[in-house]
């Protein structure tokens, strides 16, 4: 599998600061270059703290991007994944409930309640690159944006 890493980052080495409020770190054009990579992939996946904190819906959000995607026969959207230990993540969160794409949840929470009917929820003793790379290529996906 085809894994790419995109992140924003301060001048001084941040991701983010200690405020609730969003850090914003990219220019419109760094936001064209995500859309990009988020058309160029099979699946995209972030934390569980980034759908808390952001709310993210993880869409292409260029038109010509998404009909790009379903000429070649795939969805107009990634698949969306995250991984979460304690399982608090709010089925209502925009990353469950915009666009049509799967969903899927690994986890090491014994119990995921609500999850299991917003996304395909995959249990877990403990999370590895590797058995998230091995899920997904089960299902027949072939990069990653993270």
């Amino acid at each position: 599998m085809k894994v790419i890493v995109s992140t924003a980052v301060s001048s001084d080495g941040y991701l983010d600061d200690r405020s609730p409020d969003r850090l914003i770190l990219s220019t419109p054009e760094d936001w064209a270059e995500v859309h990009r990579l988020r058309a160029a992939c099979d699946a995209i996946l972030v934390g569980a703290e980034t759908i808390r904190r952001d709310n993210p819906s993880l869409l292409v959000g260029d038109e010509v991007l998404r009909r790009e995607r379903i000429d070649r026969g795939l969805p107009s959207n990634p698949v969306k994944v995250t991984l979460t230990a304690s399982c608090r993540l709010s089925p209502e969160a925009n990353f469950f409930t915009r666009g049509d794409q799967e969903k899927i949840v690994f986890t090491t929470c014994p119990d995921p309640g609500p999850l299991r009917q917003v996304a395909t929820v995959i249990p877990a003793a403990e999370i590895t690159a590797a058995l998230i790379v091995t899920e997904l290529e089960k299902r027949g996906l072939r990069s990653l944006l993270v």
